[in-house]
């Protein structure tokens, strides 16, 4: 029988490999947590993406549109495919790209075969003789598992974050890790008092306490998620974002250079609060009112100095104005 496996990185799959799955093993691979989202086609989607993610990370168009070609042109052979088994972790990387894959399903009017593996723990941190416990929590997805799937991708590639707010607050038992990874989703829109998301926040806070190094930055951040979604080199252009505005919120960072060994750049920064940084930190002045906004949260395009915020200590959603 002809199987095909969908999970989440090149980790997890090489994983399932070693603990001896056969057939093919196919890892989604994209930070759909930043940069656009688009509904329709996956094609769509994919375009847009390249894009986004040549520019954001500083890598050829075609190299990229080729590794996407490639992944779109076997989900889009699944009739092949007597069986297709997703497996996904917890977190929001993870959740969004499920939601993504859901969808896909869901327009292609196939659940026969389908089959979920909900992980409650990270895969690409287990061993080959311990990754195959998650099997165990596999069940067949139905035609309510599609659609719930790809009513909430709609929700994410809509043009405000209200339908994620709304879909946040709704506990979906067939889907225990979607509220609480779209609510982390949430927090990473600005906040009211600073201009920051979360992962600003506890970025600034780490350097305000001493931490000057950037991987090691990374690494106490990672330790401070519920279900670490971010990666490094996600996290470092975030950086990027706060030494290079209008008005820098961190200093240290030397600035990009096209030819140059980025990650030597991050590796030898010696990085440090701006005055900026401490009063945007202490609520005394807004990221987003300093240095407006140009990025992308979803189908939401945050731009210019008037964005949607999120309060986290009150979970509530709040307009631009």
């Amino acid at each position: 029988m002809a199987e095909l496996i969908i999970t989440n990185g090149d980790s997890a799959a090489e994983l399932l490999r070693q603990a001896g799955r056969q057939g093919t093993i196919l890892p989604w691979m994209d930070v759909l947590h930043e940069g656009p989202i688009v509904a329709g086609p996956l094609e769509a989607c994919t375009r847009q993406r390249v894009r986004y993610l040549a520019d954001r990370f500083r890598l050829p168009e075609t190299e990229i549109a080729e590794g996407f070609a490639e992944r779109d042109g076997i989900i889009r052979a699944h009739a092949s495919f007597e069986r297709v088994e997703l497996w996904f972790e917890h977190d929001l990387y993870d959740q969004l790209q499920l939601l993504q894959v859901l969808a896909f399903f869901a327009d292609a009017d196939r659940s026969d075969g389908l089959v979920l593996v909900q992980a409650d723990d990270f895969l690409g941190a287990q061993r080959a003789d311990t990754i195959l416990q998650f099997a165990e929590r596999a069940r067949d997805i139905t035609a309510i598992d599609l659609d719930i799937g790809r009513a909430a991708w709609l929700d994410v590639a809509a043009p405000t974050p209200e339908p994620v707010a709304r879909r946040a607050d709704i506990a979906e038992a067939r889907f225990p890790f979607l509220a609480p990874a779209l609510r982390r989703f949430l927090e990473e829109l600005p906040a009211p008092a600073t201009g920051l998301g979360r992962s600003e926040t506890t970025a600034l806070d780490a350097i305000h306490g001493g931490e000057s190094n950037a991987v090691r930055l990374f690494h106490d951040i990672i330790r401070q998620e519920e279900a670490a979604f971010l990666g490094d080199w996600s996290f470092f252009h975030l950086l990027d974002d706060l030494a290079f505005c209008d008005a820098p919120l961190i200093a240290g960072l030397a600035p990009p250079i096209p030819a140059e060994d980025h990650a030597e750049r991050f590796r030898e920064a010696e990085l440090e609060l701006t005055m900026v940084g401490e009063e945007v930190l202490a609520g005394e002045e807004d990221h987003v009112v300093l240095n407006g906004l140009d990025r992308w949260w979803g189908g939401t395009r945050l731009a210019g100095r008037e964005a949607w915020r999120y309060d986290r200590g009150a979970r509530t959603l709040l307009p631009p104005g």
